[in-house]
């Protein structure tokens, strides 16, 4: 069994799938889609970024929603903490916003199974005709703690999606997350690392919207949304 078919086999348990709804494939009526999927830290440590959260992603469904990017846009949120709160792509109007924290960090295992619905949902984009691209942003605070599996195992799901031209960033609050994004094998150039307060929090998820519609911009245009020039050089 090959690296691909190893992480295709994974089974991730104590998933919440409530909200892990795709849209239709046969409703997205634009022929080139970026994908921008949010895995955030949802563990103990982060309950007291929760109110501030919240009104950074209901400003990045904003900013989305409002450019003229917003067609060409499908947005998702996976929270991580004990339970993995999976979320599916969805147009940037729909952007579930709800925010809240407590619990373990199952980073590894949200990054495992986020692979996979992604890559799933790209193929069955592709095969309806539609060209997709896609953008994997991680936020958090410090190390894993809880996840069926290993560093190496996550390591080797970024590496897939890189080597599938899928941009990875990681959004580092602190030198403990900053090291966990480097172990994990994120382009230094795409790791952001911020102080833990809330008015970085806000900065830097400005910057995500700013990046992300960046990016669809350069997928439309062909000029291709998924290069080594860094995330954040907007």
């Amino acid at each position: 069994m090959n690296k691909e078919e190893y992480l295709n086999n994974i089974v991730v348990d104590g998933l919440d799938e409530t909200y892990a709804t795709n849209m239709d494939v046969d409703d997205v009526v634009s022929p080139s889609v970026m994908l921008v999927d949010f895995l955030i830290d949802g563990s103990g440590s982060m309950t007291q970024y929760e109110r501030a959260m919240r009104e950074c992603l209901d400003h990045y469904k904003e900013a989305i929603s409002n450019s003229k990017q917003a067609d060409e846009m499908m947005v998702s949120k996976t929270v991580f903490e004990s339970t993995i709160e999976t979320g599916g792509y969805v147009a940037p109007d729909d952007f579930n916003t709800d925010y809240s924290a407590g619990g373990y960090t199952r980073l590894y295992d949200a990054i495992i199974d986020r692979r996979q619905r992604m890559l799933d949902y790209i193929e069955q984009l592709k095969n309806n005709g539609t060209n997709a691209r896609a953008c994997f942003i991680i936020l958090s605070d410090g190390k894993d703690y809880g996840s069926q599996y290993r560093a190496s195992d996550a390591c080797q799901a970024i590496q897939d999606l890189i080597s599938k031209e899928i941009t990875v960033a990681f959004i580092a609050f602190g030198q403990d997350a900053f090291g966990v994004a480097d172990s994990i094998g994120v382009k230094k150039n795409n790791v952001k690392e911020v102080s833990n307060d809330e008015s970085e929090l806000r900065r830097v998820i400005d910057l995500v919207s700013k990046s992300a519609i960046s990016a669809s911009k350069k997928a439309s245009s062909g000029a291709g949304g998924n290069d080594d020039g860094g995330f954040f050089d907007v």
